[in-house]
Formats: structure tokens, sequence, C-alpha cells
């Protein structure tokens, strides 16, 4: 059924977030400019999605037909009130596995431009800079939002109790200026950080666990932290664990939080599963880069929450077999191996998947009692390997050694956190300082006004595969920030020596 789904009178939310850390506060004022909506779209009410226990309206829009539409316009807004080039913004509900874009068309069906939304994921918040000499024509008209291409109806956030401002469809404008960090941090410090279940959401768990870690008791970190385990452990329906081995990242915060918690003897369940005839925790016959991070790390934090010799030897083993079977005889680590294949791997030097083996590796290290002197090595190895493909931004491109892809943020923010867990230990030095200087800079630079990181490797779903890889210029996507954070907790936690860092140039 076609439904006029909502229609309500113009909202200015105005984002005053103090989020009362000591050396840092500051309020951030950042305007989302809320339309009315109408339109013929199907309004529904949700529970959850991907195991995020939340309550939240959406709204679907079909694909390809002329009859399906969101109408939003903004009512008593100048011109001249918005600032350069405001963002229109939508943030997704459904994923979208095929290559799908938006119409942005004036409400006399005149095309402003278009926002692409191939190969999406759920949370993802995709923006569309209005140009100037059309942005009269959006506050007289409004504008109106059709789907084109074949596949899926799309599904996005409306504006609902539970969640954030930044989920709704608006019109950013940012009255004061605010520093890079603060408005990242801001942003990580609530619900705006939200994202799938699994290794998305265990990215940002992390994240918030290291800022966290830097404050006193009862911070902003620790209770979006809290927010963000509650929602997905505690409220309504247990996340299911099954499938990817990708899943049980988030086990290692609840661990944090709670070892005797159920969920985890059901991991221990399902990594049982999973275990291959050498003792690899895997997928089938495919061993994964994200392993290092969703697997070992995880283990080593129950070895010792629960003081268990053997989950830290289980812990070691995963590492040892992703080292044997994903880096090659040059160096070069391949995000997947294939027993018995042709070809055995596939993905050489996909950032974010050397920035999971990197990271994962580093983790895991760190928390442990006597971190072996081999896994060291490789730690150093690694990070002597990355280094030169690192560019002069800071960034490391989506595929490392291939200069024409993207540069790429995530995989960015995985590799230079690993970097400053290593030089925090001592394992690192001199040269991996400055490459995290410079990655730290480049992030920054990476900011939406208020604080989103951009330029984040499209999800990596079979259906777009290494081809979309390498065309992607990145998205927003929450689990990139997650790996920042944990960038900015280990630069906070001991700043590097003799290297100032100025986070706002």
């Amino acid at each position: 059924m076609k439904l006029l789904f909502l229609s309500y009178r113009h909202i200015i939310i105005c984002f005053i977030l103090s989020i009362g850390l000591d050396s840092i506060a500051q309020p951030l004022h950042t305007q989302y400019l809320l339309p009315s909506i109408s339109g013929t779209g199907i309004s529904k009410d949700f529970q959850r999605l991907s195991s995020i226990n939340i309550p939240f309206n959406g709204i679907t829009i079909q694909t390809d037909d002329s009859t399906s539409y969101m109408l939003l316009k903004w009512r008593g807004l100048k011109a001249n009130s918005l600032g350069a080039k405001p963002r229109f913004r939508l943030c997704v509900v459904s994923e979208q596995r095929t290559f799908q874009y938006l119409e942005v068309l004036s409400a006399k069906n005149k095309l402003i431009g278009t926002m692409d939304l191939s190969i999406s994921a759920s949370f993802q918040i995709i923006e569309f800079q209005i140009p100037i000499e059309k942005l009269k024509t959006v506050l007289q008209d409004g504008i109106k939002i059709m789907c084109k291409g074949k596949g899926n109806p799309v599904t996005f956030f409306m504006p609902s109790k539970e969640i954030p401002p930044t989920f709704y469809p608006h019109l950013l404008v940012v009255q004061e200026k605010l520093s890079p960090k603060q408005a990242f941090l801001n942003q990580m410090a609530s619900r705006s950080s939200l994202t799938n279940f699994g290794w998305q959401e265990g990215c940002v768990l992390d994240g918030l666990a290291a800022l966290s870690n830097n404050f006193k008791s009862n911070n902003a970190y620790q209770k979006a932290l809290n927010d963000h385990l509650n929602l997905i452990f505690e409220q309504g329906k247990a996340p299911v664990m099954d499938g990817s081995i990708e899943a049980t990242l988030c086990i290692a915060q609840l661990a944090l939080r709670n070892s005797s918690h159920p969920e985890i003897e059901k991991a221990f369940a399902f990594w049982q599963k999973k275990e291959d005839g050498e003792g690899g925790i895997i997928d089938g016959t495919q061993t994964s880069a994200e392993g290092n991070y969703t697997v070992a790390w995880p283990l080593a934090v129950l070895a010792k929450e629960l003081h268990r010799p053997d989950l830290a030897e289980k812990s070691m083993l995963q590492l040892r077999l992703r080292r044997n079977r994903l880096v090659d005889q040059e160096g070069a680590i391949w995000l997947r191996h294939y027993k018995n294949s042709s070809p055995q791997r596939t993905y050489k030097l996909w950032s974010r998947g050397v920035a999971w083996y990197f990271l994962g590796l580093a983790k895991t290290l760190d928390v442990l009692p006597n971190p072996p002197a081999d896994l060291i090595a490789e730690l150093q190895r690694t990070a002597q390997f990355l280094i030169p493909f690192q560019t002069q931004e800071g960034l490391w491109h989506v595929f490392a050694d291939d200069p024409q892809s993207a540069p790429e943020t995530s995989g960015t923010a995985g590799i230079a956190a690993a970097m400053a867990i290593g030089v925090r230990r001592g394992w690192l030095g001199k040269n991996e300082e400055l490459s995290i200087q410079k990655s730290l800079k480049a992030l920054y630079g990476r900011l939406t006004p208020d604080g989103f990181l951009t330029a984040v490797a499209h999800s990596n779903m079979k259906e777009g595969g290494e081809a979309f890889q390498r065309k992607t210029k990145g998205t927003i996507l929450q689990f990139g920030m997650g790996m920042m954070a944990q960038l900015v907790a280990e630069i906070d936690r001991k700043p590097q020596k003799n290297i100032p860092i100025d986070i706002n140039k």
C-alpha cells in the first residue's frame, strides 16, 4: 500500500553536545535541518536492525518506479543562512547489493543531482552537496527522491525517538566550526556511531573502549560503550552467531565487561565448529585476515579474563596460521587463502584486510602476558613492509600497491593504530612514529564538518568484488570511525615523543 507517510512542520535540531572530557570538552553547534516529508513511500516500524535492538521507523521506496518517491520540503530557510554547499543526507536501513542510485529532483521533476547507492550497507550515511545555483530551487520547491537501477527497494531511517538526528533525512549546517578532533569524538560518544553487529560494530566498541580507558570512570565514552553493548546483548533478542567468523569481534568487549555472560559460551561453541584440522578457526576452506582481529583478539581477551592459558595458545595459533597462509613469498598480505584452490589467495594488499591482519596481531600481542618473539617479529616486519606504500598525504590506497585505487581511511586508521600499539610497547620506533603522525593528520582532513569519517571503502560484498573495490571512492561507514578512534586513543594515551601533532592543520 502506498502511503503519504510523514508530514510535519519544519524542525531544526541543534546538536549541542558537551561530552565532559576534562581536556577537550567544547560545545558543538551543528544544525540538522529536518524537512516536512510526504510522498508515496511505505512506512514501517522496526524493532531491531542487524542485532541492534532499537525501535525506529523506516520508509521504503521502490526502484525504477515513477510512482514511488519521497518529497521533502524545508520552509522558512534562506540560502544565505546555510553557508557554502549545504549537505543533504539520508541514512540507509536496507542493505543494497546491486548498483543503484537515487535521483535528486526538484518538485517539478528537474534533475538536481544523484546519490550513489551501489553496494551500500545498513547504517551507511550517504550525502549530496547541493550546488549553490540549485539551492534556491531546493528551498523554494523542495526535492523529490526516486530510486533508479535494477535491485531491491530501498529503505531509509526516519525521525524516531531512539535514533540520533544524524540518521534522519536532513540538511547539515555548521554554524560554529569545531576542531576536527572534537567533532569526531562527539559523534563517537553517541548512537551516531552505531552500525551492523559483527566486525563492524566490534570496531566501534573497541574504539569506544580505547577512548574510555584514557579518562576517569563513567565518562562519555564508557556510557556510549555500555549503551551500544546493551542494545546488542541485553535488550530484545540476542545476536545470532552463525555464518562467518567475522561475527565474534564484539565478544572481546563483552568479555571485558562481563566474562561470565552467556553469549560467551555461544562464541566458544561457534569457534569449535569452525576449527580445521590444524586448529585454525576459519570459514570452511577460507582463511581470512579478519580472523586475527575477530577471533585471535577476543580469544586473547578471554584468556586473560578467565585465566585460561589454553585460550592464549589458541589465540597465538590463529596468528601463526594466518601468517603462514596469508603472507606470500614477497611479504605481501592477502585477505583470503583457500585450501586446495586456484587461485589460492585473493585480494592482495587490500588495505582494510591488511588492517585486520595487522591490528588484530597488535591488539592480541598487547593483551597476552608473554607475547612470543616470532609474532613480535611479524609485527615489525609488517610495519616495515607497509610504510613504503603510504602516500604523501598519509593514507594508504584501497589496494596498497595500486596507486590507481582511491586513498582509503579505514585501512589507514587500522594500520596506524597497530603501529601506535607497537610504538607504545617498544616494538616499533621512529619510522613508525612518523608514519602515524602522517596518518592522523590525513584522517582528520577527511572528516565531515560534524565529525564523520569519509573515504571508507564500501562494504566488500561478493556482488561488488575486487573490481568494485578498485573503483570505489569511499563513503561514510562507522566502523572506519571505530578504527580511527583506536588510533586517537593510542596517541592520547602516550603522545609521540619529539613529534608535535597539530590536529587543527
